[in-house]
This record gives C-alpha cells, structure tokens and sequence, in this order.
C-alpha cells in the first residue's frame, strides 16, 4: 500500500479499526495492543520509539504514563494524526524500508515498538532491519516488540492461509513464529514469538538476558 493510500485512510482509520475486530486481519486487535503495552513495562523515563507509529493509538497511552515517544511513519497525514494525540512526541517522516530510522537512525530506545506494520516488509527486509536496531539503535537493556497478523507454525500459518484465502493479501507479509525466529538465530539474534489473538502474534526480543516474553 502506498503511502498515498495511508494518507486517506488516516482520517477514518480509528474507527475502522473499531470495526474490524471480529474480522481478520483485525481480530483482537485492541487485545493484541494491550499485551504490547504490557510487555513495555513501567513507561516512566524511558525512550519508546514507535515504528509505523500510525495515529499514535498506542503510544498514546504509554505517552500519557510519562513515556517519551519516538514515532516514525511514511504517511504524513498519520503523523500529524499522531503529533495530536502526543503533543510532546518527537516524529519523522521516513520510509523505514528505504532510510532505515530517519531522524533517529543514530539514536538509541530502551524500547522499540512496533504494532500491525511489519508486515510490509519481506522476510528478507525484516531480518535486515532488525539486525541493524539490534546493532545500532538498543539500549543496553533494550528490549523490541513487534505485534503484527501472525502464526506460531509453520503448520497454523499454513492453515490460516487456507482458511482465510479470500482476505489474505498476497502483498503483504504476514510472521510466521517459527520460520522467522530460525532464521534471526541463524543471523545470531535471539528473538521469541508469542501468538496474542487468533491471527496476530509479536516477535520479542531483550538484552542483558532479559526476556520480554516474560514480562506479564
């Protein structure tokens, strides 16, 4: 999708949102998006970059915890969307794919954050942004969450596909936990995958021996 289309869609992507919940790709959305925030942790004094920030739904409620947030996203009209909702937030206009982190590309986050983007990256596209936020823009402790449409196996990847043929959209990248989790091993990154909602899963990954999967 490009950016042009995100530019539409942000004026009524909220409510969309509200309706899409009981629907794939969307079911559990707000659930999916409460375990983000949870796997975050305390917000207080910590710097949270958002990737594909959106209108800033889910930043806004670490924001309003005293988070200070970090948002990037390529449509223009979602950031201003999301510099709405968090007036203190710090954003850039950037095609991740393209500019890696914009503005932020030097900068270092205690947490990145990620919800119902990833997926339009190709897996190959994937490994090598996360290879290069884990070399260049962690913390010491930093941790990485990114929720998105997403299977635990190989096998109920494979079924969803099936079962959800005339709504899967064969431009998008959906995770699949256990072929992308191989693959970031064999590339010496230890990443987890937990399966949150019927059709949407996160990619986890923490420091200093820290495991965000168990942060509940």
């Amino acid at each position: 999708m490009k950016s042009s289309e995100f530019d539409k869609w942000a004026a009524y992507y909220d409510d969309a949102m509200s309706e899409e919940t009981d629907r794939f790709p969307f079911i559990g959305y707000y659930k999916v998006l409460a375990e983000v925030e949870k796997v975050v942790g305390p917000p207080t004094g910590i710097k949270i970059l958002d990737v594909g920030i959106g209108t800033g739904l889910l930043s806004s409620k670490l924001a309003q915890q005293d988070g200070e947030i970090y948002g990037v996203d390529f449509s223009e009209a979602m950031i201003q969307k999301a510099k709405e909702r968090i007036p203190a937030g710090k954003f850039d206009l950037v095609d991740v794919s393209k500019n890696h982190l914009g503005a932020f590309s030097n900068s270092r986050f205690d947490r990145l954050i990620s919800s119902y983007w990833i997926h339009h990256l190709s897996d190959e596209q994937k490994i090598s942004f996360l290879k290069k936020v884990v070399s260049d823009n962690l913390t010491e402790n930093g941790k990485i969450i990114i929720a998105d449409v997403g299977f635990e196996t190989e096998e109920s990847f494979a079924t969803a596909r099936n079962e959800y043929d005339n709504l899967w959209d064969p431009d998008e990248f959906y995770l699949c936990g256990e072929r992308l989790v191989k693959r970031l091993s064999d590339e010496g990154l230890d990443f987890n995958y937990r399966q949150l909602s019927a059709c949407a899963g996160a990619l986890l990954y923490g420091r200093s021996g820290s495991d965000p999967a168990a942060a509940d």
